[in-house]
């Protein structure tokens, strides 16, 4: 059946419909029909209580991808909430990588009573990646591979790709190991069936393997992935055997958390929270940052206060204000998603720092020109007064190139001291643009007051 977009949209309301109605029976009949990850969305934003009948009433390997699509911390609830032994045999079904992020959002008690029921090889696969630091190559990784002796055949090999489990059906290389299965080689399985099955397969394979180990960043992993163009990467212990794989849906994955991350990062939240999160502990990852905030802000409200005699005697310039420092903010903020995206993505290093200078100073000019002269005529416009939109247009212009120079350049400097650029550049950005722009407008209408009521 061929499945296009209109299809695929049609099935999704059906399944929709089905699980409001309660027809949980139907909604799995449509499932099939579905990505485990579009089905995942279905269930979070279908009525409460919708996710656990749905799943039961799913054949079990089927159920067991969706889960594994769930946002841990949802999938964790939707497995406490069933009976233990239900719960028990549809976990062993999810992929392990993602089954060890869901024991993350468990206590130990349900930990046990879920891999209590899994088989000795789903339990320690688990387990081990359980036991990898969050954020590493380790913990991301799946322990399904193909690998083979370098005493085998290309025949032999092709006999092995045949013989794999469903979890490794889709793997696209082969890796050649030693008798301590220390990786020796990779060949793909496109280029294995072009040689003679009798051939040896060291004799055919690519001796240079790009791989990472096990405590190497996650992100690093990713990287290597898009930008080599791999399907794959074999991740490598401490005594460089291969333990697992970090596949490209994996590094998309990466990437897709990396960006959320970075987003919660820019409002000064915490990552760790999501739309499940209860209020209350919301509460407790949001407050403390908004309080910091309020301080960090005071630095503006100073300025604002040191120049109280020239906004009493000109009232109509504090109407200037909030125009001048948003702009800065929303300038420096481009800047800064600029760079933080690159750094992320690797397209940049710490060493063109002063490239980022050149390009934001650029950048800033031009923008600042163009900004300013155009705030100056509105300003102008709607006071009549030559010296305000000239005084507003300036400083906006200044502010802009400031906030794009900061921006810019702050994520290289913050990174190279070993802190996270998006954590610690939002804030700070805002505070640095709030006050520069306040600084320079008042300042500039200071010193030219007497022009202003000159003018007036």
């Amino acid at each position: 059946m061929l499945l296009v977009p209109e299809t695929l949209l049609a099935y999704q309301d059906e399944m929709k419909v089905a699980l409001e109605e309660g027809r949980y029976e139907d909604a799995a009949k449509v499932a099939p029909n579905l990505s485990a990850g579009r089905i995942a969305r279905i269930l979070r934003e279908s009525p409460k209580g919708s996710a656990e009948p749905c799943l039961l009433a799913m054949d079990p390997a089927r159920a067991g991808r969706v889960l594994g699509q769930l946002p841990p911390d949802y999938a964790a609830q939707v497995l406490i909430d069933m009976e233990d032994g239900v719960a028990a045999k549809l976990f062993k079904t999810i992929p392990p990588d993602h089954a060890a992020d869901i024991l993350e959002d468990m206590d130990q008690r349900e930990v046990d009573i879920l891999l209590a029921e899994s088989d000795e090889e789903y339990r320690r696969a688990v387990t081990e990646l359980k036991n990898y630091k969050h954020g590493t190559a380790g913990s991301v990784m799946i322990p399904h591979y193909v690998a083979i002796e370098r005493t085998k055949s290309v025949g032999e090999t092709m006999e092995a790709l045949l013989a794999a489990p469903p979890q490794v059906e889709r793997a696209s290389y082969v890796y050649i190991v030693d008798a301590d299965r220390k990786v020796l080689g990779v060949i793909s399985v496109k280029d294995l069936m072009r040689f003679d099955p009798k051939e040896n397969v060291e004799k055919v394979m690519t001796p240079n393997v790009v791989a990472v180990h096990v405590d190497d960043e996650a992100m690093q992993a990713a990287r290597l992935i898009r930008l080599r163009r791999f399907t794959m990467l074999p991740v490598l212990n401490a005594t460089d055997q291969i333990v697992g794989v970090v596949t490209f849906d994996d590094a998309m994955d990466i990437f897709a958390e990396d960006v959320a991350e970075q987003f919660s990062h820019y409002g000064a939240a915490s990552s760790e929270e999501s739309f499940f999160t209860p209020p209350r502990a919301a509460v407790k990852m949001r407050l403390p940052w908004m309080a910091a905030n309020v301080f960090l802000n005071l630095g503006a409200v100073a300025v604002i206060t040191g120049f109280e005699d020239t906004i009493a005697t000109v009232a109509i310039l504090a109407a200037f204000l909030p125009m001048i420092t948003d702009m800065g903010g929303n300038v420096g903020i481009q800047s800064l998603s600029v760079a933080i995206r690159s750094i992320a993505l690797g397209e940049v290093r710490l060493r063109d720092y002063t490239k980022a200078i050149r390009k934001e100073v650029a950048i800033g000019l031009f923008n600042g020109l163009a900004l300013g002269l155009l705030f100056a005529l509105i300003a102008y416009i709607w006071q009549g007064n030559a010296w305000i939109g000239a005084l507003a247009g300036v400083a906006l212009g200044i502010n802009v190139l400031i906030a794009g120079v900061v921006g810019g350049t702050m994520p290289f400097l913050i990174k190279r001291i070993g802190k996270d650029p998006a954590m610690m550049t939002g804030p700070v950005l805002t505070t640095i643009t709030d006050i520069t722009g306040v600084f320079i407008y008042l300042g500039l209408c200071t010193i030219f007051l007497s022009n202003l009521l000159g003018n007036g």
